[in-house]
C-alpha cells in the first residue's frame, strides 16, 4: 500500500508571537509534531506492508528538514517539504489547495492519512477539504484501521457508541489523537535517516500561482485575537456525595435532552 500522511508542525508551547496581520511566528518558535498527526503516521505504517510506502508531507519553514529526517528513522520513505514565505498565514482553504497539488504531482495514493485536528488551530477542516479537492471519499475521526478485501474498515467513535464504515480506496481518513502510538527510531533507523533527503517543494516547482497560496489565496482572515481567563464555573459547590451525584445526573440529562 502506497500510503502519505499529512503532517504538521506545531508550537510546542502558549507563548508564541503573532505579526501584525495575527500569524503565528513559527520561526522562532519551538515546534513539534501534531499530536494525532503521529497516530495517523503510526497507522500508515501498520497499514503499507513489506512492498509498500509511507511519504509524509508538510508545509512550514525550511527548519523542519531536520524534524522530518528524524522521521525517516520511524519507516518513514519519503518527507516533502513545502517551503516559501508565500505558503505563510494560509487558511485551510489555502492550505488544502496546496496539499492537493503536492499529491498530484507525487501520487498516485492508496490511502491518504491526516490528523483529525491541530492543536494550534482547532478547525478540523483541512482533511475533508483535502478529500473534496482530490474528489475522495472521506472519513473523519478514525480510531482504527483495518483491510477489507478492495477497501478499509473504519472504527470510528460517535455520541452514543462506535460506527463501523467501509471506504473504497483511494480515500482520505483522518485519525483521533492517541489511537495509534507511534514506534521508537531503531538505531539502524537512525544511521539510515542521516543519509536520506527531504524534498523541498517551492510554489514554482508545484506550479501554483502564489496569489492562491498564504494568506492572498485564503477565503478566512483573522481580524482579532483576545486572551481571555475562562473563569470559574458557575452552580452550586458541594463536598458531600449524597448531594453532589444527583446534582450532576441532573445536569448530564438535561444537557441530552
Amino acid at each position: 500500500m502506497n500510503v502519505l500522511v499529512c503532517v504538521k508542525a506545531v508550537p510546542s508551547t502558549g507563548s508564541v508571537q503573532v505579526d501584525g496581520a495575527f500569524r503565528l511566528q513559527r520561526d522562532g518558535a519551538k515546534l513539534e509534531w501534531n499530536v494525532s498527526d503521529l497516530s495517523a503516521l503510526e497507522a500508515a505504517l501498520s497499514l503499507k506492508g513489506p512492498e509498500g510506502r509511507v511519504t509524509v508531507l508538510t508545509m512550514g519553514p525550511k527548519k523542519l528538514e531536520e524534524p522530518l529526517r528524524e522521521l525517516f528513522a520511524r519507516g518513514v520513505d519519503e518527507a516533502l517539504l513545502l517551503t516559501d514565505p508565500a505558503f505563510a498565514g494560509a487558511d485551510t482553504f489555502a492550505t488544502a489547495n496546496a496539499l492537493e497539488t503536492a499529491v498530484k504531482n507525487h501520487g498516485p495514493f492508496d490511502l491518504i492519512l491526516c490528523g483529525r485536528r491541530a492543536i494550534d488551530g482547532e478547525t478540523g477542516q483541512v482533511p475533508s477539504m483535502l478529500a473534496a479537492a482530490l474528489a475522495l471519499p472521506c472519513i473523519t475521526g478514525a480510531e482504527r484501521i483495518t483491510p477489507e478485501g478492495s477497501g478499509l474498515l473504519v472504527r470510528r467513535p460517535v455520541e452514543e457508541g462506535v460506527q463501523m464504515l467501509f471506504v473504497p480506496m483511494p480515500a482520505v481518513i483522518s485519525l483521533c489523537e492517541y489511537t495509534y502510538s507511534l514506534r521508537l527510531p531503531g538505531i539502524m533507523g537512525l544511521r539510515r535517516a542521516k543519509g536520506k533527503a527531504v524534498t523541498l517543494l517551492s510554489p514554482a516547482e508545484l506550479g501554483i500561482d502564489k496569489e492562491n497560496l498564504g494568506l492572498s489565496g485564503s477565503l478566512t482572515r483573522v481580524i482579532q485575537m483576545d486572551s481571555k481567563f475562562p473563569g470559574l464555573r458557575k452552580g452550586p459547590k458541594t463536598d458531600s456525595l449524597s448531594q453532589g451525584i444527583p446534582a450532576i445526573l441532573s445536569v448530564i440529562k438535561e444537557a441530552k435532552g
